[in-house]
């Protein structure tokens, strides 16, 4: 069984990912990480099969945007220096 968690990040600057093809706009952004279940044991165990991010079409074009795996290591200091950017933690539900 899978379990899959949602969250939006924000990010107050544009940023660019490492497997990015451009410089994605400061806004809103949902990740999604999937999560399988290890074996058989008497408590639940999981592990992260992985992580991705939601990016809209560039405004003013038509589409669906893309959807890119991201390492969460990657996503995690592109928050921490937007939060030391900003002198400011950022909240992530």
């Amino acid at each position: 069984m899978n379990k899959v968690t949602k969250r939006i990040v924000r990010f107050d600057h544009p940023f660019r990912l490492s497997n990015g093809t451009r410089a994605y706009p400061a806004g809103d952004y949902e990740v999604t990480t999937e999560h399988e279940q290890l074996g058989d044991f008497t408590f639940e165990a999981f592990r992260r099969i992985s992580t991705r991010i939601y990016l809209p079409p560039v405004s003013g074009r038509i589409g669906i945007g893309e959807i890119l795996e991201i390492d969460p290591l990657e996503l995690e200091s592109l928050l921490q220096s937007e939060s030391l950017s900003l002198g400011q933690n950022i909240a992530c539900p």
